[in-house]
């Protein structure tokens, strides 16, 4: 009788262990984590914080050395070191992944995906099973290649290892990530931030605001429906920006804009420039109907959170508006404050984090309601102190595909 019909015969749980029992195993695993969510701990996800996770992982390692050295021979070790093991747990990951991208990782109404912990699938004990027993897979046959090293499994081992240090930096390193936010206002210092949960947090330094500058676009003209209010021109795009000197049209009507000034308040009939807080854009526009000749004239503003915005009807259906301006940019020239009494001077901008001391700090938003002439500005600080593991293990992955591409070309080299 042949081999493969040796193993079409052989019953379930025979010797080797196959897909059929590696799925029963993995979805045994599943289930139960789900019911540690149901019934111990579906009020809290489940975390591991330092020095926690520094001696699990430490003495996780050991024993899966103790356990490939002294234990290779049980039923359940060969197992994990086979590819039905692995795959089938890769297989359910990827379906828990799936269902964290369908659905929110937020508070839900829900009580079942509440109960289940459906929206905290990175913490969840199903998830946490399922990973542990990929983990497992992998640092086995990790440290399986190693104890048997050839420089022709070296690119297996950077692999395998790489993956292994990235992923379990990804899971012990969530309890020690912080991402908290500071209010900060001009001229003043805080180091008292607030966590994800509205929490305070004391900070190892202070921030000191000096200035929050933001740049602006011009303003645009809309020309607007008077009966529903809504934009009726280019379905509510590409509108023109105000720049003096320039003309438009919108429909029968001719808009060309006389004067324009960035920051002005009206004084009678007319906007004058002045350098206020709260004093919007204006412009004093002309505007022609093409049907019949007549012109009308008038200032129009975007107004602020101080003053009214003002607008010109042109006709029965029909008013031009100026928009409020868009934001271009917007930065804070910031001290920070150490307990050693150093004084670090930087600007931060979006996406151009200041990097210090292991914290990460970024421009969040300031007061909108305030607009350029806020004095607020909200800064995000995060800390992450296992990401140069997950760095460490891409980078092996990197060079394991690399040095396994170079040793495939060179074997067929040798071969023509």
């Amino acid at each position: 009788m042949s081999e493969n019909n040796i193993k079409i015969q052989r019953g379930l749980w025979e010797n080797p262990w196959g897909y059929v029992e590696s799925f029963f195993i993995g979805i045994g695993l599943i289930v139960t984590g789900f019911f540690l969510e149901v019934f111990v701990a579906s009020d809290k996800a489940f975390t591991m914080s330092y020095p926690f996770n520094i001696y699990f992982l430490v003495g996780y390692i050991l024993v899966l050395f103790v356990l490939y050295k002294w234990f290779y021979t049980t039923q359940l070790i060969r197992w994990l070191t086979k590819v039905p093991a692995s795959i089938s747990s890769i297989v359910l990951v990827t379906l828990l992944v799936m269902i964290m991208g369908i659905i929110p990782q937020i508070p839900s109404q829900n009580n079942i995906i509440n109960n289940l912990g459906l929206n905290h699938i990175t913490s969840n004990w199903a998830f946490l099973l399922i990973i542990f027993q990929f983990l497992t897979c992998l640092g086995l046959i990790s440290i399986k290649r190693i104890l048997q090293f050839k420089w022709s499994n070296f690119g297996f081992i950077l692999n395998h290892t790489g993956l292994f240090l990235a992923l379990i930096a990804g899971i012990l390193g969530t309890g020690d990530l912080q991402r908290l936010s500071l209010s900060v206002y001009e001229n003043k210092a805080n180091f008292i931030a607030i966590d994800e949960n509205r929490n305070e947090v004391e900070l190892p330094f202070a921030i000191y605001l000096k200035d929050f500058l933001i740049d602006e676009y011009n303003p645009k003209l809309a020309l607007v429906d008077n009966k529903n209010g809504s934009i009726a021109h280019n379905d509510g795009k590409n509108l023109y920006l105000v720049e003096k000197g320039e003309t438009y049209y919108f429909n029968n009507f001719e808009v060309k804009i006389d004067k324009f000034f960035p920051n002005a308040i009206r004084f009678g009939s007319r906007y004058e420039v002045v350098n206020e807080i709260g004093s919007p854009p204006a412009a004093k526009i002309s505007v022609k109907n093409i049907e019949n000749d007549s012109i009308q004239t008038a200032w129009i503003s975007s107004g602020s959170f101080r003053y009214p915005y003002e607008s010109l009807k042109i006709s029965e259906d029909y008013s031009i508006v100026m928009t409020i301006p868009e934001v271009k940019k917007f930065s804070s020239d910031i001290d920070i404050l150490t307990k050693q009494g150093d004084r670090i001077s930087t600007v931060l901008e979006v996406n151009k984090p200041y990097k210090y001391n292991g914290w990460k700090i970024y421009q969040l938003s300031y007061d909108d309601k305030m607009g350029k002439w806020s004095n607020l500005s909200v800064i995000e600080l995060v800390k992450d102190p296992w990401l140069p593991l997950t760095y460490i293990g891409i980078f092996m992955m990197i060079s394991g595909a690399i040095y396994m591409f170079w040793m495939g070309n060179k074997i067929t080299k040798n071969k023509e």
